[in-house]
């Protein structure tokens, strides 16, 4: 009778033990889950390049002369953004033939891991700068119906305030704190377009606009490092 008490008891702790393993394995594999969050949005730049100490003038000339006029880095000026090589090399032509260098710079965004809890967030960020892009492609075709004058002050406000709206829209929404640093990019952009809207739009504006948006874009890995 004690040899199957015995018997008992310790199929009871086998089983036990075997509980709280399954358990804790899975609580660790559920700590490490990983989720790769997978970017493809490419885009075509025209810079000009500068030197690190006169990068600001040089902004300053391009925006003047209807250019984005974005500092892309300490020696590069974004003139303007495509979203194919073949129209970025065909501007960089035209250009050319007016005596203004220019080159064509092509950047893509990356794939990037999510780990643990991070973990649950992909869709939301895949969603996050797809959602980005978007807008940066209406400011680009607002600023080049406006260049044409294809489109006027009100369809380019009303572009820029939709634009508005969508950011303002992805950063109510994005409320868990692995989308602080993307949130605050969002914002930054939202500002730059609520103070567009206020005035009268260039599309030198919309241009710059839109360069800064698929900057962020860009860099949508560092956000959630």
């Amino acid at each position: 009778m004690r040899a199957r008490i015995g018997r008992g008891a310790l199929c009871v702790s086998v089983l036990l033990f075997l509980f709280t393993t399954l358990l804790f394995v899975g609580i660790f594999y559920r700590g490490r889950a990983i989720q790769t969050v997978r970017l493809s949005q490419e885009y075509y730049f025209l810079v000009r390049d500068c030197r690190e100490t006169t990068a600001d003038a040089v902004a300053g000339d391009i925006y003047l002369s209807g250019g984005a006029g974005y500092l892309l880095d300490d020696d590069e000026v974004v003139v303007a953004c495509y979203y194919a090589q073949t129209d970025a090399e065909y501007v960089r032509g035209v250009m050319e033939s007016k005596g203004v260098d220019t080159r064509v710079v092509a950047l893509q965004a990356k794939s990037f891991s999510l780990n643990g809890k991070r973990a649950a967030s992909r869709a939301r960020v895949e969603a996050n700068a797809q959602t980005v892009d978007s807008c940066a492609r209406i400011l680009f075709d607002a600023a080049n119906g406006l260049e044409r004058a294809e489109i006027g002050q009100d369809e380019a406000r009303a572009a820029v305030r939709g634009v508005v709206k969508s950011l303002a829209g992805l950063r109510g929404g994005n409320e868990e704190g692995v989308f602080s640093l993307w949130n605050v990019a969002l914002l930054r952009a939202e500002r730059r377009g609520k103070e567009l809207a206020e005035g009268i739009l260039f599309s030198k504006d919309l241009r710059y606009l839109q360069v800064a948006l698929c900057v962020t874009v860009l860099h949508c890995a560092d956000c959630f490092s």
